[in-house]
């Protein structure tokens, strides 16, 4: 669920009191179902919902799914273990309480009240908030081909597992088989808060019927039909606006839309709904499938929505990154005042790079990702040396500020999760701050909340990345970041080996990686240790090389250094030749042997091709041949494009004892349309044949 609800006195008053839905009975199964094998409307399906119905009923505060599950392959076993979305629920302030200050005269800067001090103004509590979202009640059971019922036993405290920080609880249900029904009916409360759902329509599995009902908060029903006796009280936002409209954002079927009944309640019903596609090099489908989004706002006017939000952010920003004299100190003792502007942001970001950052802390759970701002200064992310991507991000905008530099935050959505959406009228979408430089006229932009990421170098997430920030004026801009060439993010093989008259080879090669494949063996190393860069390494470079050939990565350089190449040194041995009397065959390319075309074929692609980032393979591998062997015939240059979205060439230069062989491969896009994927293909099919060139050397006469 979105983070779009509110806290009123009278409805958490008497909604905590209201009666737990009633659980009725399953339904019995019927023979076809039990019999069912697969399924005609979803070939070659694991699984398929018979059916799924999604019931919110904010007034009193719970959400009630419930779900039908077939079971078809030995895949589908896997819908036994059902994931719960919990409300991801806000800070709001009771409706009474119409003061933007505390009695104390300080701001606020807090989510749930305590409810021992309703209308006060508490701070937030992140183990309070989430001791009021609970499963609350679960109805389980598994029905066995032959019709024998296995029910979920056990107290909900030990089916239940509850992570606080990704908001999700899991329960699986035991002795689920193939031709299994999996049926079960859950309810989460959300006590003190109000919640406006998000529907996600499609599902991991074909649905074959579904249903939806949304009884929205009383100030929003006729006549207030929803049984808590309080019409008038109206909704608040933590920052005291009035929450009066309710907007809704929704991606659905066509000639398919959201009804509403006589007692003001949503509802949807749906049939034969396709599974979520499952396509490789996809972008998140999280914005792209079907879904219906509801939440209570003050306006519904795009330009208004985003001014405000952002006004209020950097409110709290400012405040949070106000000048302290240990950040002050910090920023003087970094630079020296005849360093330049360039210079002097260089120094800084070097400085927050030492941070820790918890983002990448191994044993620490990793919580939802947002960009709101804490309470407290940023100083004590300074003094403690510690802190997540975005504080850290926030104290680099406090010291540059410090150091004189000119300097403004950027809120993005991170690719890897979401696609921006300004007409989304939620701050949900927004998990990651950049900031931006501006030098001469010129704008910079630094990503210093990315651990090991160098200077000026966004994480492949960040780029081609959508969200806002405050231009000139004060005036709300949406913005977008640029994407990454492919020179900035390469791989590169070089080496000489020496063949002998038997076909073995031997020699030192070194494989060096510059950009985003150098960032993440770094966070690797920071994960888990230099060790498991090294087996990573190790694996791939195996996967590549000819059969026959041992490799084994001696050393890694500057794995702790990002603003130096990373450089795997790489000692190799083996048979590579094929020996047929006085004649030697071997492939001309050492890495490319293997080569195959990483994109499955796919005639009936439906979602763009992302590939993160643009990048460049380079590979020059020197053969010294045995003496008294000559090269029999010079292999040809090849030099092919696709448009301007990636190019091949491969080119050798022999002598009389050797042969050097080059080859690059650039990939220029980040993206690409489904229409484009065969041909994509199509570009990939000639790499791979290009790379399967022979060479044949033979024994002197």
């Amino acid at each position: 669920m979105r983070l779009h609800q509110a806290l009123r006195c009278g409805v958490l008053l008497l909604g905590a009191a209201a009666p737990l839905v009633s659980f009725g009975q399953f339904q019995a199964p019927s023979n076809e179902e039990l019999n069912m094998t697969s399924d005609p409307k979803a070939p070659g399906a694991a699984a398929v919902y018979l059916y799924r119905e999604e019931t919110e009923d904010d007034p009193h505060s719970f959400c009630t799914v419930y779900a039908r599950i077939k079971v078809l392959t030995e895949k589908g076993k896997d819908a036994a273990t059902v994931h719960i979305r919990l409300p991801r629920v806000m800070a709001f302030v009771a409706a009474g309480n119409n003061s933007s200050r505390s009695s104390s005269g300080t701001e606020n800067h807090f989510d749930a009240p305590d409810m021992n001090h309703v209308g006060e103004d508490q701070p937030y509590d992140a183990d309070s908030y989430a001791a009021n979202i609970e499963v609350k009640a679960l109805d389980a059971r598994v029905i066995r081909p032959d019709g024998t019922v296995v029910p979920l036993a056990g107290s909900l405290a030990d089916l239940v597992k509850i992570n606080k920080d990704t908001k999700e609880a899991t329960f699986t249900l035991p002795g689920v088989e193939v031709g299994s029904i999996i049926e079960y009916r859950y309810q989460v409360r959300y006590d003190r808060f109000q919640s406006a759902p998000q529907w996600q329509i499609q599902q991991p599995y074909f649905v074959h019927k579904a249903h939806y009902l949304y009884t929205p908060t009383s100030q929003f029903l006729p006549n207030d039909v929803s049984g808590t006796g309080i019409s008038t009280s109206l909704l608040k936002d933590r920052h005291y606006e009035i929450l009066n409209d309710i907007r809704t954002a929704n991606i659905l079927p066509p000639e398919k839309a959201v009804g509403r009944d006589a007692l003001g309640r949503y509802f949807l019903d749906l049939t034969d709904i396709p599974a979520i596609p499952q396509e490789p090099f996809a972008p998140p489908v999280g914005e792209r499938i079907y879904q219906m989004n509801f939440y209570y706002t003050y306006t519904v006017v795009e330009k208004e929505y985003w001014q405000k939000e952002m006004q209020f952010w950097i409110k709290d920003l400012n405040r949070y990154t106000a000048p302290s004299g240990a950040v002050q100190s910090a920023a003087t003792e970094a630079v020296s005042a005849t360093d330049t502007p360039l210079i002097k942001a260089r120094k800084l970001y070097a400085l927050v790079q030492k941070i820790e950052n918890t983002d990448l802390s191994r044993n620490e759970s990793l919580a939802v990702a947002n960009d709101s701002v804490p309470l407290g200064n940023v100083q004590t992310v300074l003094e403690n040396k510690r802190g997540n991507g975005v504080q850290i991000a926030f104290l680099y905008l406090a010291l540059a500020r410090a150091a004189g530099l000119e300097v403004r935050p950027e809120r993005i959505a991170s690719r890897n999760h979401h696609i921006f959406s300004p007409g989304l009228l939620s701050t949900d979408q927004l998990d990651a701050v950049l900031i931006a430089l501006t030098i001469d006229g010129k704008e910079v932009l630094l990503d210093p909340g990315t651990k090991l990421a160098p200077f000026q170098t966004l994480h492949w997430s960040h780029t081609g990345a959508g969200g806002i920030a405050m231009g000139s004026g004060g005036k709300v801009e949406n913005i977008l970041t640029p994407l990454q060439l492919s020179t900035e993010n390469t791989v590169v093989r070089v080496g000489t080996l020496a063949l002998t008259p038997e076909g073995t080879v031997s020699g030192t090669l070194k494989v060096g990686f510059t950009g985003q494949e150098a960032l993440e063996l770094r966070q690797l190393a920071l994960r888990s240790d230099a060790n498991a860069v090294k087996q990573l390494l190790e694996k791939r470079i195996v996967s590549e090389v000819p059969d026959g050939i041992v490799a084994h990565v001696d050393r890694i350089a500057g794995l702790d250094d990002p603003t130096r190449q990373l450089v795997a040194v790489v000692p190799v041995s083996g048979s590579l030749a094929a020996h047929d009397g006085n004649r030697l065959t071997l492939p001309r390319l050492f890495f490319d042997t293997h080569e195959t075309v990483p994109f499955p074929e796919d005639n009936a692609r439906t979602l763009p091709v992302d590939v993160h980032y643009p990048s460049q393979e380079q590979e020059q591998i020197t053969y010294q041949f045995p003496a008294g062997f000559r090269l029999e015939t010079a292999p040809q240059d090849t030099t092919f494009k696709w448009e301007e979205n990636a190019v091949y060439q491969v080119k050798s230069k022999a002598d009389a004892g050797s042969i050097t062989s080059a080859r690059v491969l650039g990939r220029g896009f980040t993206m690409l349309d489904a229409k484009d994927y065969e041909a994509l293909r199509g570009f990939y099919k000639k790499v791979a044949a290009a790379d399967q060139q022979k060479l044949v050397l033979s024994a002197a006469k």
